[in-house]
């Protein structure tokens, strides 16, 4: 399987700083190389840019859109193609463009499932959040909840159903956020669901079945701390590497998966960061392997 790297080297739309620096870390680490050296077809990575003319200086949240409009064209290119989507992004606001982008490529009617892994929900909304923070909504964007203005400018047609999400490794939810989560369809499995027992392969393979496509997210926040000290968001016993490399394996070998995207690298804070950054890497080699698709499938039985 064929798969085109899209960076998003921004948090928010403030570009190359904090988490902002994480997408190019990754590169400038030869992650092109050592994927192809593991076997990977890989393309040259693209860059999602939000253009001076595009800015406006009212909400942050239009930047953001704005951004995430050009992050969809480039997924939607890529999906076009025929290519599987490796998005390295800042934070996890660079998700609702990439939704979007699904959604131009396949049709705002598809079925797409998503795979969140995050040590928090992000499925706050201005009403629930108790910091307002950005980062803390997008999932709660997707699902048509909050942002019309957000999901306008990065032109997401359709939202996801809450029956086809599923936040998995999550251990620290707002207590409103918690509240809103409850009263919807979406499928929480928190560090202790996906640590034992086969809980999370089973609801991935139920919504595997109910799906056309996938889009699996990780936030490396849903580590545990030791392993992404430089974390602006970290949250105790978190999961090892191997645990979230299984359950990113898992995902990735539905056959499903059309988009995979990490965000909430901090390569800054000197050693801290390397460490981080050590970390982001390891998880995405012991995971893009299993990455294949349905289509592939089909070839080896024709």
């Amino acid at each position: 399987m064929r798969l085109q790297i899209v960076s998003v080297p921004y948090r928010y739309d403030a570009r190359d700083e904090g988490l902002g620096q994480g997408p190019s870390a990754l590169l400038a680490a030869g992650l092109v190389g050592r994927m192809r050296d593991s076997g990977i077809d890989v393309q040259e990575p693209v860059t999602a840019n939000l253009d001076p003319g595009e800015r406006t200086s009212g909400p942050v949240a239009v930047n953001i859109g704005r951004l995430g409009a050009r992050t969809a064209d480039l997924v939607a290119q890529a999906r076009t193609s025929g290519d599987g989507v490796l998005v390295l992004a800042g934070d996890d606001t660079a998700t609702v463009g990439i939704v979007s982008g699904l959604e131009q490529a396949h049709g705002a009617g598809a079925r797409i499932g998503v795979i969140w892994l995050d040590a928090h929900g992000d499925f706050n909304t201005p009403e629930t959040s108790y910091s307002g923070i950005l980062a803390g909504m997008p999932l709660a964007i997707i699902a048509g909840l909050a942002g019309p203005i957000w999901r306008g400018s990065a032109n997401l047609a359709a939202p996801v159903p809450t029956d086809r999400i599923v936040i998995a490794g999550v251990r620290d939810l707002d207590e409103k956020e918690e509240q809103l989560l409850r009263s919807t369809n979406v499928t929480i499995l928190r560090s202790g669901d996906v640590t034992g027992g086969s809980a999370y392969r089973d609801t991935i393979q139920q919504l595997r079945r109910n799906t056309d496509l996938l889009f699996l997210h990780v936030d490396l926040d849903v580590l545990d701390p030791s392993l992404v000290p430089s974390s602006s968001t970290p949250a105790r016993h978190g999961l090892t590497i191997a645990q979230t490399a299984s359950m990113l394996r898992s995902a990735l070998a539905t056959g499903k998966v059309a988009c995979f995207s990490l965000a909430g690298l901090n390569p800054g804070a000197g050693e801290r960061g390397r460490r981080s950054l050590k970390s982001a890497l390891e998880l995405i080699l012991e995971s893009v392997p299993a990455w294949h698709d349905d289509q592939e499938d089909d070839d080896d039985q024709s």
